[in-house]
């Protein structure tokens, strides 16, 4: 059903009154600074004690467009990404029925900041999808998204706006519309168990509200507060996650990040989601609903510790749901509940030759773990990826991966394809900076 507003729950601006509060009460209270020590193994300490960013890393773009890929609050820009992709799939490809064997797709995207202040700046971005099934240009504006995973081929929408302000250096708070992302910085891979918004070719988003607090010794936490209508969701949310129930409305994020390089660990963190009313526990003798609750951490190393030369980049993500849907429910075969286990390893060799790296994945995802937008439930994958990145705003990534489903099905779909492939060819831009 087509809407021509985004809602936001009232409840919203209360809880960020809350943040507010509980942001002065940090301060007040002060946070001891920490001394982060020298790496002995790398030639300049003073280049080692700054925030650990190699140069080639996908993560770079993947980012771009979220809350923290920006960090001036002054003037006005206008910038953007487009992403050309050519793609074999079969019947399915990430949830998304294309009915071609073959496909040439694109996503642009065009956004604008202003910084309308020193403590407050205001974003809108515009995205559309594109491809040799349909361009047919169609605008939308609506609160969930039209498929399980983005908007449809030849739609259009405004998928970020949302007015961010800082109380200080080191708390903010955004309101509208926006991208939200906790990934695993995986070199060639951006991975994530729970949260990666407009992710690949996609064209997704989260309504409500983020907030984020920066400690002195290098953790970062965020609060998200997101709004879900009940006509679906707006960004991956697998079935049997259902937001029906009036209950359901308001669900929860909160995370902890470390980014600050501690000898070869690069990243340190960890997230709680918390979905209210919103699993379909039981289909059978009614419709009965539970809280689903999700738990990821993620890490990330790196060795040598050096910018330049050849690198070896390894994050890993473990998740737990502890309460699921049944297995009938989920539709594969056996009594009792699912598993709610995930996790996940990346490797990748960073540059080497100059520009070029190669990676791996491997993921493991039961049936009862809903929230990943990149890895199905019930599924066992496996993934090698090239990545050619010549300038900051040029990347050419070349992928082949497999699946296969862990649980036997109840209802076995032998035109389900097990391998699928893309080159897909990204290029960032600036219009205006000023």
């Amino acid at each position: 059903m087509y809407r021509d507003r985004a809602e936001l729950n009232p409840h919203i601006v209360l809880i960020a009154c809350a943040a507010l509060l509980s942001a002065n009460a940090q301060s007040a209270a002060g946070v001891d600074e920490v001394i982060v020590e020298c790496d002995p193994e790398a030639v300049d300490c003073d280049e080692n004690e700054a925030r650990f960013d190699e140069v080639l890393d996908e993560v770079d773009i993947d980012v771009q467009g979220s809350l923290d890929d920006v960090e001036d609050r002054r003037g006005v820009s206008v910038d953007g990404d487009t992403r050309l992709g050519y793609i074999f799939a079969g019947e399915d490809f990430q949830d998304v029925v294309i009915g071609e064997s073959d496909l040439l797709r694109a996503r642009w995207r065009l956004r604008s900041t202003w910084g309308l202040s020193e403590g407050l700046r205001a974003r809108a971005r515009i995205a559309g999808i594109c491809s040799t099934k349909d361009c047919s240009p169609e605008f939308i504006l609506q609160p969930e998204i039209p498929t399980s995973a983005s908007i449809k081929d030849g739609q259009i929408t405004i998928d970020s706006m949302f007015l961010q302000w800082f109380r200080s250096d080191r708390f903010d708070i955004a309101v509208g519309r926006m991208e939200t992302k906790l990934v695993a910085r995986g070199g060639v891979f951006s991975k994530s168990l729970d949260r990666n918004d407009s992710n690949n070719l996609r064209v997704n988003w989260t309504d409500g509200l983020h907030s984020t607090y920066k400690a002195k010794n290098g953790w970062d936490s965020h609060l998200i507060v997101q709004y879900n209508d009940e006509d679906g969701p707006s960004n991956v949310r697998r079935f049997p996650l259902d937001f029906a129930s009036s209950k359901s409305r308001l669900s929860y994020f909160l995370a902890f990040e470390n980014l600050e390089p501690r000898r070869r660990m690069i990243q340190r963190g960890f997230d709680i989601s918390y979905l209210p009313a919103s699993l379909i526990v039981d289909e059978t003798g009614g419709r009965r609903l539970d809280d689903y609750l999700a738990f990821v951490a993620r890490g990330a190393l790196r060795w040598p510790v050096r910018t330049e030369g050849w690198r070896l980049r390894v994050s890993s993500e473990l998740g737990y749901a502890p309460t699921t849907q049944t297995k009938q429910t989920a539709g594969i075969a056996g009594d009792g509940d699912t598993d709610g286990l995930a996790w996940n390893i990346t490797a990748s060799i960073m540059e080497f030759v100059p520009s070029h790296s190669i990676g791996i994945n491997y993921a493991r995802t039961e049936a009862g773990w809903l929230l990943s937008p990149q890895y199905a439930d019930n599924e066992e994958l496996f993934e090698v990826r090239y990545m050619w990145r010549p300038t900051d705003r040029l990347t050419l990534d070349v992928r082949g991966r497999w699946r296969n489903e862990l649980r036997q099905r109840l209802v076995e779909d032998s035109q389900r394809d097990r391998f699928d492939f893309y080159a897909r060819f990204t290029w960032m831009f600036t219009i205006k900076e000023y």
